[in-house]
């Protein structure tokens, strides 16, 4: 987790929030946004280093470690009085509008617009960036691994045409 990645993550939500057609808009709290696209990652703090940096492809324990950090991140917020839309956000950014994602869904989770811009602009935001275990892609490389995304139906073409004006 560096400082730059959570800025970016947090420019290029506002970016899609400013690009989404008016009536979408209304559907999104954006100082909640841009505070859960700031602390996304915080449960990283926890996570091993050795994990986060390695180089080559993680092990399925490393996997279930790594996917912890959302929900270590929502229980060290919430003890810190972060809202609870926020906190949500944070907790579901990696989650699949099926449940497919992590971590386990339950009551409190909702598949909303907020959650698919945090979605895009972090992914968006990772891919774009040099990591230990990839090469930064283009914009246009970004851009077509996103869109497997909208026609697996994780993040919608709204989202995604929104994303494509915000960064261009």
């Amino acid at each position: 987790m560096t400082q730059g990645h959570l800025t970016a993550t947090r420019i290029i939500a506002a970016q899609i929030y400013s690009a989404l057609p008016k009536e979408l808009k209304a559907e999104v709290n954006l100082p909640d946004l841009q505070q859960a696209a700031m602390l996304h990652d915080y449960g990283k703090v926890l996570i091993p280093k050795e994990i986060l940096n390695k180089k080559g492809t993680l092990t399925q324990e490393e996997k279930k470690i790594i996917e912890l950090h959302s929900e270590f991140g929502y229980e060290l917020l919430k003890q810190q009085g972060v809202k609870d839309n926020v906190l949500n956000l944070i907790k579901y950014h990696h989650q699949k509008p099926d449940g497919s994602g992590y971590p386990t869904v339950n009551q409190d989770f909702k598949y909303d617009l907020s959650v698919q811009i945090l979605e895009a602009a972090d992914k968006y935001s990772a891919l774009t960036e040099d990591r230990p275990y990839h090469k930064a892609r283009t914009k246009n490389e970004a851009l077509d691994i996103i869109q497997k995304d909208v026609d697996s139906g994780i993040i919608s073409q709204a989202v995604f045409d929104a994303l494509k004006k915000g960064i261009y």
